[in-house]
C-alpha cells in the first residue's frame, strides 16, 4: 500500500473515532451539567443534548476533512509520524478549545439565568 494513502486512512481512523468517542462521553456526561443549569426547564435538556452532539460531530467531523491536506512526501516513517502528530495534534486543539468555549458558555447562561436583576 502507498505510504501517503495508509497515512491518511490512520489520520482518519484516529481523528474519527476520537471525534466520536469524545461526542458520546460528552453527551453522557453533558446531561448532568445541562440539568443542574436549565433545572426549571428539564424538558429542554436532552433535545439541546442531542443538538449539541449532532453539532459537535458535524464541525469537528467537518474540520477533520478540511484539515485533510498534505504538501510533504511521505516516504519514511519519520515524515508519516510527524504528519500524523501535526495533524491529529491540531485536531485535538480544536475539540479542547470547542470544548472549552462551550463550558464558557453554559457558564453564563447559567449565571444570567440565576443571577436577579437589578430594579432600575
Amino acid at each position: 500500500m502507498n505510504p501517503t494513502v495508509l497515512t491518511f486512512v490512520l489520520y482518519l481512523l484516529v481523528a474519527g473515532n476520537t471525534t466520536y468517542f469524545l461526542g458520546r462521553s460528552l453527551y453522557t456526561n453533558g446531561e448532568h451539567f445541562l440539568a443542574s443549569i436549565f433545572i426549571q426547564r428539564p424538558e429542554i435538556v436532552q433535545p439541546l443534548n442531542t443538538i449539541l452532539l449532532i453539532g459537535f460531530y458535524l464541525i469537528n467531523l467537518g474540520f477533520v476533512l478540511l484539515f485533510f491536506t498534505q504538501q510533504k512526501d511521505l516516504h519514511n516513517s519519520i515524515s508519516i509520524a510527524e504528519f500524523l502528530a501535526e495533524k491529529i495534534g491540531v485536531v485535538y486543539l480544536v475539540l479542547g478549545s470547542m470544548h472549552l468555549f462551550n463550558i464558557f458558555v453554559f457558564i453564563t447562561i447559567e449565571k444570567r439565568l440565576y443571577t436577579p436583576n437589578p430594579k432600575r
